[in-house]
């Protein structure tokens, strides 16, 4: 590994943190291969040219200590706090080196990409190593959670120079956001300008191991389906099985994306679930078009693509002429006849695990940070989205070993 030309901070081996979840996450992160990454965008720190830049290893810390630390409720006042304090000057490295809010937003602008934090992320999870004490099938939960712009959402403007009235397309003072709903029936307090922090947490039964593989983030209003897209192609070689909301019910689109990313996406059936020719009992069941008692599943018939059903009403008035073996193609409801139908004992299993995730999702809105970014365009929020979702990451690991 070469020797890179940076201005380091002085470091003590022998300093004891105080927060010793702060410590651990410390220990968690491999100094020489942050600096190795950002070298790339660094022009001098490989030759005897120009002044030294400052180690990246003490920008990047610092974002992520403000994603860790809710007592730090700006940039503008994160470098004071670092310097104040000994536990974050020895976490960012930065014990004897001073630097400014503005570094921090150059930082951001010119090194610190979406990309790059999210290529970081990934090195910490390989770090780690951890698995499932839970399940061998892995097993992933999508959803999302608003992130405000720093823009009002009711002062919508032209930006144009025609000096006639015109059909020119309004925007606000953040051109890539658009307006959202918090919640699936809108009303006026529930609207907010900005974008959508789309998550992928893995299920285990130890909440801190249900760990953020995949994030990114989107404008409010984009579509889910081209959103789970680009997260499966993330998520790929990690997952088995994806649990989304009731926003996916083209089972072609289903089988496709299992045959591109061998990840298999179950969704919940909506309550107003219509199944051709056969009723529906409360359970999501398919019923026999004859008596509308529910039927048996048996099994799946994968060469054809079809779900195998027995009647097992023993005094049906249509026993003689009833072919007790009902055939239902899988495409006739996606949703409710999946792999795993919802209302078999797998499916039931499967789907209810996303309500022990939700909550989780829940906290993050919940949290003020994310309705406070001082931040405007849609680069600096795949940014910020990431680097939350790098700090929850650090967070529950330190919150299950120390």
């Amino acid at each position: 590994m070469s020797i890179l030309r940076f201005n380091y901070g002085n470091v003590n081996d022998e300093y004891e943190y105080k927060d010793k979840q702060l410590g651990f996450i410390d220990s968690c992160l491999d100094e020489d291969q942050i600096r190795q990454h950002f070298a790339a965008t660094y022009i001098g720190c490989q030759t005897n040219q120009g002044r030294k830049p400052l180690d990246p290893v003490i920008p990047y810390k610092a974002h992520l200590l403000y994603f860790l630390k809710r007592e730090i409720v700006s940039f503008n006042e994160l470098p004071k706090q670092v310097e104040d304090k000994p536990d974050y000057r020895a976490f960012c490295r930065s014990d004897g080196i001073t630097f400014t809010s503005g570094y921090l937003s150059l930082f951001r602008k010119e090194h610190l990409t979406p990309q790059m934090a999210a290529q970081l992320h990934e090195d910490i999870l390989n770090a780690l190593e951890l698995e499932s004490n839970t399940l061998s099938m892995r097993i992933g939960m999508w959803d999302s959670v608003p992130m405000p712009s720093y823009s009002s959402p009711y002062k919508d403007t032209k930006h144009c120079d025609c000096e006639e009235p015109c059909n020119c397309p309004k925007h606000f003072s953040d051109r890539d956001a658009t307006i959202g709903w918090q919640s699936p029936t809108p009303t006026r307090k529930d609207k907010f300008l900005g974008y959508r922090k789309h998550t992928v947490l893995l299920y285990d039964q130890d909440k801190n191991q249900r760990l953020p593989i995949a994030t990114n983030a989107q404008p409010a209003n984009k579509p889910d389906i081209e959103i789970i897209e680009e997260l499966l192609k993330a998520c790929k070689g990690k997952l088995d099985i994806l649990l989304v909301d009731q926003a996916i019910y083209d089972f072609q689109q289903i089988l496709d994306w299992h045959e591109d990313y061998h990840i298999l996406v179950l969704v919940k059936p909506k309550k107003n679930a219509v199944l051709p020719e056969y009723p529906i009992s409360d359970t999501g069941t398919p019923c026999c078009p004859q008596m509308e008692k529910p039927l048996e599943w048996s099994h799946v018939d994968w060469d054809d693509e079809v779900h195998i059903y027995h009647c097992t009403e023993l005094n049906c008035f249509y026993r003689h002429e009833c072919p007790c073996q009902f055939e239902i193609p899988m495409e006739k409801h996606p949703a409710l006849l999946g792999a795993f139908p919802a209302h078999t004992r797998c499916g039931r299993l499967l789907l209810s695990l996303r309500r022990l995730i939700e909550p989780e999702f829940g906290m993050q809105t919940l949290w003020s940070k994310l309705k406070n970014l001082p931040f405007r365009r849609l680069l600096n929020f795949r940014l910020l989205a990431q680097l939350v979702d790098t700090a929850t990451l650090l967070r529950k690991v330190a919150q299950k070993f120390t």
